[in-house]
């Protein structure tokens, strides 16, 4: 009898070692997720990309959210500018539409840029 209860508790424990086994496995492939597949950048995204990269590659904080908006924030006017200084547009109003349909049509390369520096 003392043969079969110690038999038992054995399998038991060497049950219970392979499921963790098995689960810490699990856990390790969960973690290495793949790396973030570059992407191949618009002509038209040029400018947007290289001025968002800029300025998240120099902004200081802790919260990315706050960076991110601050900087989408400082590119949308300096694209603003760009476009005034060159006569791009006549009027404040129709700059302001270029630049946002030109982020617009960024929108790939945006989520792209989010998650490259998120993941810093």
């Amino acid at each position: 009898m003392k043969k079969l209860f110690f038999m038992g508790i054995g399998l038991s424990v060497m049950a219970l070692l392979f499921s963790c086994g098995t689960a810490a496995k699990k856990t390790e492939q969960a973690i290495q997720k793949p790396a973030t597949k570059t992407i191949k950048i618009k002509k038209e995204c040029q400018n947007y990309v290289t001025k968002m990269e800029k300025c998240l590659q120099n902004a200081k904080g802790k919260n990315y959210s706050e960076i991110w908006k601050t900087c989408e924030g400082t590119v949308m006017w300096e694209l603003l500018k760009e476009y005034q200084d060159n006569g791009f547009c006549f009027d404040e109003d129709e700059c302001k539409q270029k630049v946002m349909d030109e982020i617009n049509k960024c929108k790939e390369e945006r989520l792209y840029l989010f998650r490259r520096f998120y993941k810093k």
